[in-house]
C-alpha cells in the first residue's frame, strides 16, 4: 500500500514521475509521464498520449516500476504489475481531468494505463548531504578534452543542470527498476557518470549490465540515454557509477521517442 505522503507526491502536478518498462530481451526503457497519479493507495494510473516503446514493452511484459521525485527531493519508487489500458470509465475520466492535459499541444489521450502496486521503497536517503557530496565527487571526474561521440551538446547540457531530475533504470530480479540520482553529468559525449551518495537502491547494478537514464529539466524537456554500465569506483566523497553511452532519444514533444544519436 502507498502511504499517504506517497499518494500526495504522485498527485503533485509539478513532481517528476517516471515509468520503467522492459522489452522481451530484458532491456529497460524509462520515460517521464506528467499524467501519472495515484488513484488510491493500491493503484497508479497514467495517460497514454505519446508512448511508443513503453506501450510495446507493456504488451510484452506486465512488470513495471514507477518513481516520483518532488521539487524538494522527496521520493518513492513503486514496483507493480501493469493491468491494462482503459479507453473509458473512471480511470480514463480521472486522468482526463488533470489540468496538464489541457495544455499538452501534441497528441490526445488515447487510453489510461493501470498499475497495481506491489512494493514500495524510498530511493533517496539524506538528499541534501548527497547533493553536496555528489557535486564534489562528479566534478573530480571531469575531463578537459571532449571528443566526438554519441551525445549532442544540447543533451550533455541538460545532464549538467543541477535543477533537473535524473534517474537510472535497469533490470533486477526480473523487474525493471528506476531510482533518482542527485548528480549525473556527461564527462564527454560517450560517458555519463552519477553519484551514489544518496541512492543506495542503485548498488545492485553490475558492470556490463544494460542501463538507461533519463533527464527532465524544469522547462519539461526530457532525454533518454541508453548504454552499458561500466561499474562503480571511489572518487572524492563517495562512489560514482559510469555509463558508456550507446543510444540517445528525445522523450518530449515534438519528437517523443525519436532516436537522435
Amino acid at each position: 500500500m502507498l502511504p499517504p505522503d506517497a499518494v500526495g507526491y504522485f498527485n503533485t502536478l509539478m513532481a517528476g514521475k517516471f515509468l520503467a518498462t522492459q522489452s522481451k530481451d530484458g532491456k529497460v526503457n524509462v520515460v517521464f509521464i506528467a499524467t501519472m497519479k495515484a488513484h488510491d493507495d493500491r493503484t497508479l494510473i497514467f495517460g497514454n498520449m505519446m508512448l511508443r516503446k513503453s506501450h510495446r514493452n507493456l504488451e510484452d511484459d506486465d512488470k513495471v516500476s514507477a518513481c516520483v521525485v518532488t521539487t524538494n527531493l522527496k521520493s518513492y519508487e513503486v514496483k507493480g504489475k501493469f493491468k491494462g489500458f482503459e479507453r473509458s470509465g473512471k480511470y480514463f475520466d480521472e486522468v482526463s481531468n488533470i489540468p496538464v492535459i489541457k495544455y499538452i499541444a501534441y497528441g490526445a489521450l488515447r487510453s489510461v494505463g493501470i498499475i497495481e502496486v506491489e512494493d514500495i521503497s524510498i530511493p533517496l536517503k539524506r538528499p541534501v548531504l548527497g547533493l553536496v557530496s555528489g557535486i564534489v565527487t562528479t566534478r573530480l571526474s571531469s575531463k578537459k578534452s571532449l571528443p566526438a561521440g554519441k551525445m549532442p551538446p544540447n543533451v550533455m547540457e541538460k545532464f549538467e543542470r543541477l535543477q533537473a531530475i535524473k534517474v537510472v533504470a535497469a533490470k533486477e530480479d526480473g523487474y525493471p527498476r528506476v531510482a533518482p540520482v542527485l548528480c549525473m553529468r556527461a564527462v564527454d559525449p560517450n560517458t555519463l557518470i552519477f553519484s551514489c551518495a544518496s541512492s543506495p537502491n542503485l548498488f545492485y547494478l553490475k558492470a556490463g549490465q544494460y542501463v538507461t537514464s533519463s533527464v527532465l529539466t524544469m522547462d519539461a524537456i526530457s532525454y533518454q540515454v541508453k548504454g552499458i554500465f561500466e561499474g562503480f569506483k571511489k572518487s572524492g566523497l563517495g562512489k560514482i557509477g559510469k555509463i558508456s553511452v550507446e543510444e540517445v532519444y528525445s522523450s518530449s514533444p515534438p519528437r517523443p521517442g525519436e532516436r537522435i544519436a
